[in-house]
């Protein structure tokens, strides 16, 4: 079997709460934290309902950071900040980062994140608009543009840029190896992994950290994920937020480090727009994956889908599974119902959950998750005791993007 990549630290921000262990408790009581949001519905009369599950993240003080960097920090710089923090603190890694006599210093610590777009926030604006205001209480938009505009700070746009929450992370850990930035959608937070995974293989860094945040929920968010087809007009809107990081090292480099779990094998494909296209991706990547990890189908234990919701997508997951799976049916899994579509924090969290099940021997039940899979995948009602040995997370993004990642347990 081709060597695995240890991962030895994770950390996790969910609306569960800070930490693996308050997600995996979560699921295991089949919590679901999406709750209606009457009034961005409200905003949105074409949508049925939306539901949204946000959670508090630490205050980046608490993480280290120095009172200007984080005025400067919005939520998914937070959500980011505390998952990485956690990552390494887990691994044992930051008292190490930086101290070439422990064995690993910034040079040799790669870092790649995928992460959706920065919105603005609401405070943001409040001189600009209060310099506008004229009788009555009204904004003149004329005023806005040629005088509220004036009391933005010139440097607020780079805020919005994710770049600069992607080194605002790096350089409050000393991050300094190999590093990249992706965007949009869950696969750039898969293409986060792979990077970090072909990083290590190659001899190019040392450990490597994959992590992926989402964006903050507001009125832009749901109105982009609108327009690009994410949320049906006609159906129900469940965003999340949350962030999650891996820490990867090879298995022979990892020492008598504890570990989460290994990552043994990835695939990608992307579909095109024909009939049958999105079924064939999911096929191909989840078959790549378990060609490179060289797992056969009948030793996968465990699934955990993407399963975005979209009725006509879930399907071809299901048919594409089953092309791969070939009459065997295991258990699965799905954390959307629970937490929320997280978009580039999505994966990252879906393969720690994979991890901690496999780790523990269990599977939670899936809120919501009843009409997925069909006769391909078995979710169970009540968390179910199973011997694991092989796990296989799928990843949908935008644009007939797919991945898969087999895992397997520590």
């Amino acid at each position: 079997m081709p060597a695995a990549l240890a991962v030895t630290g994770g950390g996790i921000v969910t609306a569960a709460g800070r930490g693996l262990d308050a997600a995996w408790e979560a699921l295991c009581a089949g919590r679901s934290f999406l709750a209606p949001d009457d009034e961005l519905a409200g905003l949105f009369p074409t949508q049925k309902a939306i539901e949204t599950a946000r959670c508090v993240p630490p205050g980046p003080e608490l993480l280290g950071a120095d009172r200007r960097a984080a005025r400067l920090m919005g939520r998914h710089t937070h959500m980011l900040l505390a998952a990485v923090s956690d990552a390494l603190d887990e691994a044992g890694a930051l008292a190490e980062v930086g101290r070439k006599e422990a064995g690993l210093s910034g040079e040799e610590m790669a870092f790649f994140a995928g992460m959706d777009s920065v919105d603005p926030g609401e405070a943001d604006f409040v001189s600009a608009v209060q310099a506008s205001r004229v009788e009555g209480g009204g904004v003149d938009l004329g005023r806005f543009f040629n005088e509220g505009m004036t009391q933005i700070p010139p440097l607020w746009p780079l805020g919005m840029l994710n770049s600069t929450a992607f080194c605002q992370v790096a350089i409050q850990f000393g991050l300094r190896g190999e590093n990249g930035l992706f965007s949009p959608g869950a696969e750039a937070a898969a293409q986060a992994v792979i990077e970090a995974a072909e990083s290590l293989r190659e001899g190019m860094a040392g450990a490597a950290l994959a992590a992926g945040v989402s964006p903050a929920v507001s009125v832009r968010s749901v109105a982009r994920y609108l327009k690009r087809g994410l949320l049906k007009p006609d159906g129900v809107a469940a965003l999340g937020e949350g962030a999650a990081s891996l820490l990867l090292e090879p298995e022979g480099a990892a020492g008598g480090k504890p570990r989460l779990g290994h990552i043994r094998g990835w695939g990608r494909a992307t579909a095109g727009d024909e009939p049958g296209d999105l079924a064939e991706a999911v096929r191909d990547s989840a078959a790549a994956a378990l060609q490179r990890a060289e797992i056969g189908p009948g030793r996968v234990g465990l699934v955990v889908v993407h399963g975005g919701g979209n009725v006509e997508e879930d399907e071809a997951e299901a048919e594409g599974l089953a092309a791969v799976l070939g009459g065997h049916r295991p258990l699965a899994l799905a954390t959307k119902g629970a937490f929320g579509h997280l978009l580039g924090g999505g994966p990252a969290v879906d393969l720690l959950i994979a991890l901690r099940a496999m780790a523990e021997g269990a599977v939670p039940p899936s809120p919501g998750a009843k009409n997925l899979g069909g006769d391909v995948l078995e979710f169970p009602d009540r968390t179910k005791a199973a011997r694991l040995e092989a796990g296989l997370v799928l990843v949908r993004g935008f644009d007939g993007a797919c991945a898969a990642f087999a895992a397997g347990p520590a």
